[in-house]
């Protein structure tokens, strides 16, 4: 059979597992199928470092996109490709095994630990699954396998295609080429830092390409992408890395190169284009930064304030709470003389740790005892002892909101003059020193007038120009305070 009707017939199957698992599943397991022409174009660049390949190694193959790819490129690579799902595993067998393609149902990183260093060039698009997906078993377990095979200890919040890539580009020859199309993030987050230590120092990145933030590649999995092409050889310091952006990788709208000591110095790798000059000194001399609180279920503990009242439950036990930031349309909340906002009337429920249900009103405990099992049974509520108590969290009198799509005005700054607090939505800013009303409010001005191109350059990119500032994020923001606000926010 022709390789084009080969290729058709596992477009068409690839079609019908992906119809069989929810969304949901499929980004537990980091399913996220490789379309034929990225992997072509992909395949081709690989193999242009590696011009007399003989042997091709496919990690987590799936159906066998880059199979096909492979294929019509080089017929005669011989093609190892890996795939742990027995349901992918049975369509990529049926389709591709040959004398010159063997496909192993095995789990990758229990493959690789037993493999020789054999490989001329690897293609890959990695399991896109986050370690919240995985059970402390086998982050144990691949921790162990990728250090005993790179020496390096990856941090317990890293994704699976970091373990990937680690061994992965262990078991290419000396001189090899791996392509591995993975999430930008790999290079902003901190459990990427291992990872780009590695590429930096005992391997040699040759390209990597940044796809625009708006650009999915998966038009189901909500994450930008980017290729990596890295060769297996100590890094020369001197060396410069190309790097390039937007369109394909064989067309990108933005080129340049930069000395790999120049781009290990850059925090976030796919900032490097935007030049932007981060001068000042970062917030963190001057301010903490704590998320919302989180009520483990909000639906069951915030309500507006009259519906508390209306099922007995007075202001006692009530907290005011913020709404999310699109239903916030000020950027300064202002209150009665009770301390509660006047922008909004909601209300979470706030029981102190030491308060046991018989020093409770009926009203109360008959609520509490209507809490769904399957609330009671969440992570946070499991783990909270008493389950019904939220944490209680002083006010924070300036906000940041940490989720945005906009670049005109990508994170919002927040002057909270109430008692209220806040959701996970927001990050809770509180200054190092104590300060006065207006002092708070020149402080939250200076934040407001922070531009977006320095916020966008300290943030993280996903897919569908989603960005996110994490606290630690917030506080290595460069500012320039001067006079009377810098001498009131300066640690002695």
């Amino acid at each position: 059979m022709s390789l084009n009707k080969l290729e058709s017939q596992r477009i068409a199957r690839q079609l019908i597992l992906d119809g069989e698992r929810s969304q949901e599943q499929r980004n537990i397991l980091g399913q996220f199928a490789t379309p034929y022409d990225l992997a072509l174009d992909i395949t081709r660049v690989a193999l242009s470092y590696v011009p007399d390949a003989k042997r091709c190694l496919e990690p987590a193959c799936g159906t066998g996109s880059f199979v096909s790819a492979a294929l019509a490129c080089n017929s005669e690579l011989a093609i190892t490709a890996i795939e742990k799902d027995v349901d992918y595993f049975e369509v990529a067998n049926s389709l591709w095994s040959s004398d010159s393609v063997s496909v192993i149902n095995d789990d990758f990183l229990e493959y690789s630990k037993d493999s020789e260093s054999s490989f001329d060039v690897l293609l890959s698009n990695p399991p896109y699954s986050r370690h919240h997906h995985l059970n402390q078993e086998s982050k144990d377990k691949y921790r162990a396998i990728t250090k005993s095979l790179t020496g390096k200890e990856l941090s317990q919040l890293a994704g699976l295609h970091a373990y990937f890539v680690l061994c992965g580009t262990y078991l290419l020859k000396e001189g090899g080429v791996g392509a591995w199309l993975i999430p930008s993030e790999t290079f902003s987050v901190n459990f990427g830092k291992k990872i780009k230590q590695y590429l930096t120092s005992e391997a040699s990145i040759e390209r990597i390409h940044f796809f625009e933030e708006s650009d999915l590649q998966f038009g189901d999995a909500l994450v930008s992408s980017c290729v990596l092409f890295v060769r297996k050889t100590r890094c020369n310091k001197d060396k410069t890395v190309e790097l390039t952006k937007g369109g394909s990788i064989s067309k990108p709208k933005k080129e340049m190169t930069l000395p790999v000591r120049e781009l290990a110095s850059i925090p976030k790798w796919q900032h490097a284009f935007r030049g932007v000059e981060l001068a000042g000194e970062p917030l963190k001399n001057y301010i903490k930064v704590s998320r919302g609180v989180s009520s483990g279920d909000d639906k069951f503990f915030v309500k507006d304030r009259d519906e508390w009242h209306s099922l007995g439950i007075g202001d006692d036990w009530l907290q005011p709470v913020l709404p999310p930031p699109r239903y916030l349309d000020s950027d300064t909340v202002t209150s009665n003389e009770d301390g509660w906002p006047i922008e909004t009337n909601r209300a979470m429920l706030r029981i102190g740790r030491d308060v046991s249900t018989d020093q409770m009103p009926s009203s109360l405990v008959e609520y509490l005892e209507s809490c769904s099992e399957k609330s009671r049974s969440s992570y946070t509520l499991s783990h909270r002892k008493p389950w019904y108590s939220v944490e209680n969290r002083k006010p924070a009198p300036i906000l940041c909101t940490y989720m945005s799509r906009s670049k005109e005005k990508p994170f919002r700054f927040v002057r909270n003059k109430s008692k209220a607090i806040t959701t996970m939505a927001y990050l809770c800013i509180y200054p190092l020193r104590e300060m006065s009303e207006q002092e708070l409010d020149c402080l939250c001005a200076q934040l407001q007038s922070i531009d977006s191109e320095t916020l966008i350059a300290c943030s993280r990119e996903y897919g569908g120009g989603l960005r996110k500032l994490e606290p630690g994020e917030l506080l290595q923001v460069p500012v320039r305070f001067e006079g009377s606000l810098q001498a009131c926010l300066s640690i002695a």
